[in-house]
């Protein structure tokens, strides 16, 4: 079994190289991303990694925008490189930059073999208010900012009777025949075109497409990360910062990701995480 890894990163490199560090296996391919807004550093240490290791490969640097269709056409590109680099990996994972795993590559694969053909997105099916903030207008991404066009129809106006939209976190774990099926399939480019005038797409865009596909049946609604949500005064949700009060409650949990880290903030955490995996 061979694990594709996408890894979108915009900071914090040293947050970046213990995540590589703890999820490194020669037998996998990865493929990293660096923000084009991005300090050097980041893009240096990158480089450093993709020429050290013939398994890690460099995505060309481009600006996303949160809540923006950049981030899932960048997902997008990354898959269809990613199958093209490698014919033999079965599943994908992608993970953001301060994020670490709890536990080893070789526990997550023998998981991933007792369920080779399940794909692991949080799938919930869209109400009507959330609709009514995400899918019901016109987004546009200009020149990094999130622009709002106008109304327009209804989700269920595009597509045959039966279509539902679902939402979810945006971090998974599909199998490849999935992944091939997200960018080359004839529904997926109908929904690439829907998605891309939406807002948060990236949350919403494989959710969809998995739920309205052959892979529903396929398809847990569960997707093995620990996060902790907050809501902001600009009401937008973000993941908290775990500290070290959060370690019990982690290795005590069956998730295989966790995120956030920041070594600035909370050091210990992370050094507990990787001497646990034995990464350091």
């Amino acid at each position: 079994m061979k694990i594709a890894y996408f890894i979108l990163a915009h900071h914090k490199p040293t947050m970046l190289n213990s995540l590589l560090q703890s999820i490194y296996d020669e037998s996998n391919i990865y493929m990293i991303h660096v923000d084009a807004k991005s300090e050097e550093d980041v893009h240096r240490l990158a480089i450093q990694w993709a020429e050290s290791f013939s398994n890690i490969h460099i995505l060309h640097s481009r600006s996303v925008t949160w809540g923006c269709w950049s981030l899932v056409q960048l997902e997008l590109d990354a898959i269809k490189e990613l199958l093209r680099l490698d014919v033999e990996w079965t599943h994908y994972i992608n993970l953001s930059g301060q994020d670490l795993p709890l536990v080893s590559q070789l526990n997550l694969k023998e998981f991933l073999e007792t369920q080779p053909s399940t794909n692991f997105i949080q799938c919930i099916e869209s109400t009507e208010k959330y609709k009514g903030v995400a899918l019901n207008n016109f987004f546009i991404e200009d020149v990094g900012e999130l622009k709002i066009l106008g109304e327009r129809p209804p989700f269920e106006h595009y597509f045959i009777e039966g279509m539902k939209a679902f939402n979810g976190s945006q971090w998974r774990i599909i199998t490849r025949e999935f992944a091939h099926y997200a960018v080359y399939s004839p529904l997926a480019f109908d929904m690439q075109d829907y998605f891309r005038y939406s807002h948060v797409s990236d949350e919403q865009y494989f959710q969809t497409l998995a739920m309205n596909s052959p892979f529903r049946e396929k398809t847990l609604s569960k997707n093995f990360r620990y996060i902790v949500m907050s809501v902001g005064k600009d009401g937008l949700g973000r993941a908290n910062t775990l500290q070290s009060s959060s370690l019990f409650e982690l290795f005590n949990s069956d998730v295989f990701f966790a995120r956030k880290f920041d070594d600035q903030i909370d050091p210990s955490i992370i050094q507990v995480i990787l001497q646990t995996l034995g990464s350091k």
